[in-house]
């Protein structure tokens, strides 16, 4: 698209438009260095504040970020996650922002329930939880970390491949189907180990969301905890 100052659009609108198209076909990919509002300036032919302006509405809705004295970079693509009493899996929610999921185990073992895992999950007498760990990736990057417990029936998971898997589709092979959940949402910072496994400094702020889950016969499922990178994910209530 080449600018046209003969049409109604204004200029800054063009040059929005031609700059967010590049961003979303990977022509200017995230973390590059956008030119200079001279360098763009004298490239399409207009005045800086014309410039400006086309900036000033790409960093608005997140696609441009700017770091003072070092210039205006491409903004990572936020994932948008819903807090709502639904479920929708880690991997599902990837795929509709056109992102690649991804999953490592931290850890899977069966574990002696907490005091409060029995009373949330109706855990029997001398039953055990199954605790699975893993980090979330969001193309090829680490996003969460995922924390859920399950009662010992679901062992089956052991006999599983839940590395770059969906464990909701996993759960729904063995007719397990999620239905809705009950959400509780605080900010923590970052341990060390937290900090060390997704890539960030300790005391980054987190986004802990407890959840306690549903089947469609409203049978407790599992307890899920997730630790998201907060300026990872745009949520929408």
């Amino acid at each position: 698209m080449e600018l046209n100052n003969t049409i109604a659009t204004p200029l800054y609108k063009q040059l929005e438009k031609k700059l967010q198209q590049e961003i979303d076909s990977g022509k200017r990919p995230a973390g590059s260095r956008l030119p200079t509002e001279n360098e763009l300036s004298k490239a399409y032919n207009v005045s800086r504040v014309t410039v400006r302006k086309a900036l000033a509405e790409l960093s608005e809705s997140g696609y441009l970020e700017r770091k003072s004295g070092k210039g205006t970079f491409v903004a990572e693509k936020k994932l948008e996650r819903g807090i709502t009493n639904g479920v929708l899996g880690f991997s599902e929610m990837c795929k509709m922002m056109n992102a690649i999921p991804g999953a490592k185990i931290i850890k899977i073992a069966l574990e002696e329930p907490s005091e409060k895992d029995i009373q949330k999950m109706s855990l029997n007498k001398d039953e055990k939880v199954l605790v699975l760990e893993r980090v979330r990736y969001a193309n090829g990057k680490p996003v969460l970390l995922e924390l859920n417990k399950f009662p010992e029936s679901f062992s089956f998971l052991f006999e599983e491949n839940l590395t770059d898997a969906s464990l909701y589709d996993i759960l729904e092979q063995h007719n397990i189907i999620l239905d809705h959940s009950r959400k509780t949402l605080d900010i923590v910072f970052a341990d060390t180990k937290e900090a060390k496994t997704l890539g960030i400094s300790r005391g980054y702020p987190l986004l802990r969301i407890n959840s306690i889950i549903h089947n469609a016969d409203n049978t407790i499922t599992n307890l899920c905890q997730q630790l998201c990178i907060g300026d990872k994910f745009t949520f929408i209530i």
